[in-house]
């Protein structure tokens, strides 16, 4: 089973929290309204990351009920830990997890990607991308055949370049699009 996200930057969230942590798809609940994704991570068992979406696969508000049920969840033997991600948290569902340690949030604008994780995040998806591309992933700026005669010819070689930049000189939000475009271009390549 595969999902769809309407939005860029919700699309762009999951798709790195993937590349990161691990998660796969778990189940779609549409009882809730969310998309779930587990992972084990680290030694600290498993990881749900709850996805609040309408029925069109658009972020959503989480509520005080999506929140409770997710406690529900964390309550079990299953998860040890959790991450919501919706478009806005109503002041209700926020007072809640403020008393919860293992409840994460994660809304447009209040990302915290360390520049070391999304360079890790950028160079998996290169390496991803190149080996379904080229077969291979090379070795050496010389074994890539995406720059030829200091032209581009590979979008991907363009990127991981143009994020190599990026990453020297702290720009955070650039690396996060480099991310971003890389999805881009996987969907393009795999179709």
């Amino acid at each position: 089973m595969k999902v769809e996200f309407e939005s860029d930057w919700l699309n762009t969230q999951i798709e790195l929290l993937k590349t990161l942590r691990g998660y796969e798809l778990v189940d779609v609940n549409k009882e809730i309204g969310c998309v779930d994704f587990a992972t084990n991570e680290n030694n600290d068992g498993r990881k749900l990351l709850r996805v609040m979406v309408d029925s069109s696969f658009n972020a959503s508000t989480s509520d005080l009920k999506s929140v409770e049920k997710t406690l529900e969840i964390l309550k079990g033997e299953e998860y040890n830990k959790a991450v919501m991600v919706a478009e806005s948290f109503t002041q209700a569902s926020k007072a809640l997890i403020r008393k919860k340690k293992s409840l994460e949030l994660v809304t447009q604008g209040s990302e915290h990607y360390s520049m070391t994780d999304l360079q890790d995040a950028i160079y998996s998806k290169t390496q991803e991308l190149c080996e379904t591309k080229c077969g291979k992933f090379p070795t050496s700026s010389d074994d890539c055949k995406g720059l030829w005669d200091g032209r581009y010819v590979c979008a991907v070689r363009r990127v991981s370049d143009d994020s190599d930049f990026h990453a020297e000189r702290g720009w955070v939000s650039l690396l996060l699009s480099d991310f971003h475009n890389l999805i881009e271009l996987e969907s393009e390549i795999k179709g």
